[in-house]
């Protein structure tokens, strides 16, 4: 056999003992998941109405491959002066179920009620 070989059957072998691993993982992930768990585990803020659909696309997708149980969720504080009764802004966040959107009102109302809480 030459380096060539021993070198492709090495990464073969290799590469299948990861996507091994990485099944076993998402399947102990997928037996041991809680029902009914929301983690809000980011919170993005962009600056202004441009940066906002391809933000929450990203997030999006980003939000697929890391849970596809899609049991954790993302706030998008949305810019101020932006008018939150575009129809256009709304159909972006339709498309993207694990991203909420927030104004900076309701996210202080929600760390306030939080604070409370405890």
């Amino acid at each position: 056999m030459t380096f060539g070989e021993s070198f492709a059957w090495f990464c073969v072998i290799l590469l299948s003992v990861y996507g091994c691993a990485q099944g076993v993982r998402r399947l102990c992930l997928w037996l041991t998941r809680c029902p009914h768990c929301v983690e809000c585990c980011r919170l993005a803020i962009p600056r202004e109405k441009a940066e906002l659909a391809p933000l929450v696309r990203c997030l999006q997708s980003q939000a697929v491959w890391e849970d596809p149980a899609m049991c954790r969720h993302t706030l998008v504080v949305l810019p101020e002066g932006i008018d939150t009764g575009d129809e256009e802004l709304w159909r972006i966040f339709e498309e993207a179920p694990s991203v909420i959107p927030v104004t900076y009102e309701d996210l202080t109302a929600m760390v306030r009620q939080m604070i409370q809480e405890n």
